[in-house]
């Protein structure tokens, strides 16, 4: 209990880091964001807009308040260029959260899926043809970039073959991610690259482990090679793969920005790129700490899940 205490609050101060970092882009920008965010208002309503965010107060005062509003829920509002005010970002991100989340949930998966088992019989194979074969085409899915891959995809499976669709036109309000047809190809494209390094690592973890005692062991009492490698070598050769997963949040949701724009998806990623286009940076501002809070809780669910997969650490954790 102690160690997950201390993990707690050591998590705390890093999502205070991240938030205060997060508030610091609207400070950035060159001259006075209530010109950037509503260019055409009059001098009246950009004072409005000025009251409304607080720029009149102190820094740390600000930040306080931008921090106690976020906490709440308040994620700031839209404005037009005329200095109208539009909808609120929660609302905005209530729509989108849900796409990118379930986006980011099937790349992982179908990377996982297709990864743990080419890993674990290339690293059986190792030294084989199938072996080579498996790396050749690793490395030719790390050199693809996903969007050039979903250009493809685009190109030649939605346009040409006419299989599935590629753009999402349909009611904002309906998850497009929660049909098969709309949510496939991007699928593939932002889990492809994932697929290769997860199998990359996974297999040179595997043929290490396959070389200790336990394993010799476990093979001269004639348990299967099945059962060696599913039960005995899997769980220790996972742990990097496993990190890796956990990093590799960052990566996909960098990725998605790209992705959700080509197959028009309304979702984190395209609002993204809208709000940077609109110069809408009270939303940006919001995305990007929502983005980083994700990215340190899913880094923080791994450092919990290495006790589970690895007694080792568990033990010496509890040592100490």
């Amino acid at each position: 209990m102690r160690v997950i205490a201390v993990k707690l609050v050591r998590l705390v101060v890093v999502l205070l880091i991240v938030t205060f970092l997060c508030f610091l882009l609207m400070k950035l920008i060159p001259g006075d964001p209530v010109d950037k965010v509503a260019a055409f208002a009059t001098p009246e309503q950009k004072a409005v807009i000025r009251e409304q965010l607080g720029l009149e107060k102190p820094f740390f005062s600000q930040y306080w308040s931008w921090l106690s509003g976020f906490i709440t829920g308040d994620f700031g509002r839209y404005y037009t260029t005329n200095g109208a005010v539009g909808e609120t970002v929660s609302s905005v991100m209530g729509q989108a959260l849900p796409v990118s989340g379930l986006l980011l949930l099937y790349s992982q998966l179908l990377a996982l899926a297709v990864a743990i088992p080419a890993g674990i019989y290339t690293a059986y194979k190792a030294g084989t043809r199938v072996d080579g074969v498996a790396n050749t085409v690793a490395f030719g899915l790390l050199a693809l970039p996903n969007f050039v891959l979903a250009l493809v995809l685009v190109i030649y499976v939605g346009a040409q073959w006419k299989l599935l669709p590629t753009q999402w036109a349909g009611d904002p309000g309906v998850n497009p991610m929660l049909q098969w047809r709309y949510a496939l190809l991007p699928t593939i494209s932002l889990a492809a690259g994932q697929i290769a390094i997860y199998m990359r690592l996974l297999r040179t973890d595997m043929i290490d482990t396959l070389q200790e005692d336990f394993i010799t062991t476990a093979k001269a009492k004639g348990i299967p090679p099945r059962k060696v490698l599913l039960r005995h070598a899997l769980r220790p050769s996972s742990l990097t793969l496993l990190t890796v997963a956990g990093l590799n949040v960052g990566a996909l949701i960098g990725g998605a920005v790209v992705i959700e724009t080509i197959f028009g998806l309304p979702g984190v990623g395209r609002r993204i790129t809208e709000a940077i286009l609109a110069q809408q940076y009270v939303a940006l501002q919001s995305f990007v700490a929502v983005i980083a809070i994700t990215y340190v809780l899913v880094n923080f669910t791994v450092d919990i899940l290495y006790s589970v997969l690895d007694p080792r650490i568990r033990n010496a954790r509890a040592v100490t």
